[in-house]
């Protein structure tokens, strides 16, 4: 069988949707579609449509998305992953089982063909008893080469639901979800809160501020001292911008306040500006030696690897 000399990479999330025309052998993103389309908002309008199935609304959308791509790429196989293979999104694929091999080979997908002539290698998800993800095992997948190199780890995927993934012999044995982006939008916008934080840009005046609210959080005296971010700034005439960074800190402080007990090998992936906050928490909690950080660069290139992995597995069976 000829491997492909391109693909479409899909990464359908909750929030937003990617689309990158790839050559496989490079992964060279030739192309690149992002829009803030994700599988909540695009269920949402489903919802509302009277004539359609959910599999073809989520198929046209993906269709129309694609003739953005050039004329001569448009027919490529497409590389699914994340809240797509879900109940809300395009089909419902079941979770595949903790724990699963690095190199992905225990995955789940499923080959479709749709109505409007799309080739798709859906890639379903993995849970366990602790936790569950749609997308970041296909990054995980892509970050082998990293993890191999210790026999044993955590991955940290930080999110709007985080996600610390556990490996040791050349496996995902584990995983846990943490909440904490999510709870920092709803306290940071729908609490008391929201009228004592001002969203900012990262500064050296807020990193102090933010290590203060890491200290309390890794000390799990979160709960304890939430209501002190409303204090701080009526009482305390704190600024709102350093009360944004404080409050950040503690959430995630507290996110990583288990990681005290740890004695492994803890990996660090993820975009900025949370690369740069969660690299900071944890070097006040680990010792250097026990911290690899890998940047948004190395972490956007791992979803290509970890789809390019599928791919092969799907194309050698």
């Amino acid at each position: 069988m000829i491997f492909p000399k391109y693909f479409i990479s899909c990464d359908w999330g909750t929030s937003n949707f990617r689309l990158r025309l790839v050559e496989t052998e490079t992964l060279k993103v030739i192309s690149e579609k992002k829009t803030d389309q994700g599988i909540k908002t695009l269920y949402e309008e489903f919802k509302t449509s009277k004539s359609l199935s959910q599999k073809v609304f989520f198929a046209n959308y993906l269709k129309n998305k694609i003739t953005e791509l050039p004329v001569e790429h448009q027919n490529h196989i497409i590389l699914m992953a994340g809240m797509a293979s879900s109940n809300i999104g395009l089909q419902n694929l079941n979770y595949a089982d903790f724990p699963f091999n690095l190199d992905g080979s225990s995955l789940t997908w499923k080959y479709l063909e749709t109505e409007n002539k799309l080739n798709i290698l859906l890639i379903s998800g993995v849970k366990c008893a602790s936790g569950m993800m749609r997308g970041e095992e296909i990054q995980a997948v892509g970050l082998e080469e990293y993890l191999i190199q210790n026999k044993k780890g955590i991955l940290l995927l930080p999110g709007t639901h985080s996600k610390h993934i556990r490996y040791e012999k050349e496996k995902f044995v584990s995983l846990k979800n943490f909440m904490t982006g999510e709870l920092f939008d709803l306290l940071s916008n729908k609490s008391i809160l929201s009228n004592s934080v001002l969203d900012n840009s990262w500064s050296s005046t807020n990193e102090v501020e933010f290590k203060k609210g890491v200290l309390l959080g890794k000390q799990n005296k979160l709960t304890a001292n939430l209501f002190n971010v409303r204090v701080r700034d009526v009482l305390e005439n704190m600024q709102k911008e350093e009360n944004y960074y404080y409050l950040s800190g503690m959430l995630i402080g507290d996110e990583l306040s288990y990681l005290q007990e740890e004695n492994s090998k803890v990996i660090l992936a993820a975009p900025k500006p949370l690369f740069d906050m969660y690299k900071i928490a944890l070097e006040m909690i680990l010792t250097h030696e026990q911290l690899i950080f890998l940047d948004d660069k190395t972490l956007k290139k791992a979803l290509l690897k970890g789809q390019r992995k599928i791919l092969k597995l799907y194309e050698t069976k």
